[in-house]
């Protein structure tokens, strides 16, 4: 009866860290991974983001590991079989979406001869890369409400587009990667095509894109993390959980990284040390499952 009484200050402090230190830490790491990468880049344009693989592979390592010994609801954890039936198909379907726009972009941009617009060429990296975040994220934001809320039969594709994401009943790291290519596609272009076309330095783009893919994987984080008075500056574990809610009147926080748009329009939702009842959506039965990957994909052409 003594070993557990002796392992309580030790568990209580894994519990602490997790919840009020880990997000800082990896933040810090993440920053530390950029200024190695923009600065061994030395000003190429091509050298940037050499150290991204490896920068990603260790923080999903590391989410994953935390997310098995600590998560915050036991029936939210990723099992074998939700992973080979749901979440590694998205992968796949996934990388091979991105893989070919970007061959496509690539191939438009070097066939058309698209020069870069020279509007923001002149911006400093840092206030480049602040701005880049704010821009893409003001136009995902009305994007992601339209998805959720317009009417009519525009708004109805674009829910049928983006459901896909909202249909598993739990939140965890890789089931970031559950979504149609439709609405990777839509991603894509407003993570790319304002930001070239107004010629934002390429350091910039590259902090902007990695920040965006950071926030993205913590926000679907299944631990009890909280970052206090960050959630009024960012979107983050706390606060996209609840944009994952079944009830419709928590699932607000259409925003990515920050949570300023969602603040200045009216759909911040920020409840302190509770988490949602219930995620998914409201009605399941409206809707394939969420491993019936092929009737999810023609969801948007029904």
């Amino acid at each position: 009866m003594i070993a557990p009484e002796a392992k309580a200050p030790t568990r209580n402090l894994a519990e602490g860290f997790v919840r009020h230190a880990l997000y800082p830490v990896l933040a810090a790491a993440t920053v530390v991974y950029l200024y190695v990468d923009v600065n061994a880049a030395e000003g190429a344009a091509t050298n940037l983001g050499r150290w991204y693989g490896a920068y990603l592979i260790a923080l999903v390592v590391t989410l994953l590991v935390v997310e098995h010994l600590a998560p915050l609801r036991a029936e939210w954890r990723m099992t074998s079989r939700l992973f080979l039936r749901r979440d590694l198909p998205y992968l796949v379907i996934g990388g091979a979406t991105l893989t070919v726009i970007n061959a496509a972009g690539v191939h438009v941009a070097t066939h058309f001869q698209l020069a870069r617009g020279g509007a923001a060429a002149s911006l400093p990296i840092t206030l480049g890369a602040v701005l880049a975040i704010l821009l893409t994220d003001f136009a995902w934001y009305w994007v992601h409400r339209v998805s959720h809320e317009a009417k009519g039969r525009a708004g109805r594709f674009m829910w049928r587009v983006h459901v896909a994401h909202h249909l598993p009943a739990q939140v965890y790291v890789l089931m970031h990667v559950v979504g149609h290519p439709l609405n990777a596609i839509i991603v894509r272009a407003l993570l790319t095509v304002p930001l070239y076309a107004l010629g934002f330095p390429p350091e910039s783009v590259l902090i902007a894109g990695v920040v965006t893919g950071f926030q993205g994987l913590v926000s679907h984080f299944n631990v009890d993390s909280r970052v206090g008075w960050l959630n009024y500056l960012l979107i983050g574990t706390e606060l996209h959980r609840h944009h994952h809610s079944a009830d419709v009147n928590e699932a607000k926080n259409y925003g990515a990284v920050v949570s300023l748009w969602d603040q200045l329009f009216g759909t911040f939702h920020y409840q302190p040390g509770r988490a949602p009842k219930r995620l998914g959506v409201d009605d399941a039965t409206l809707y394939p499952a969420d491993v019936q990957i092929g009737k999810v994909m023609a969801l948007p052409f029904r």
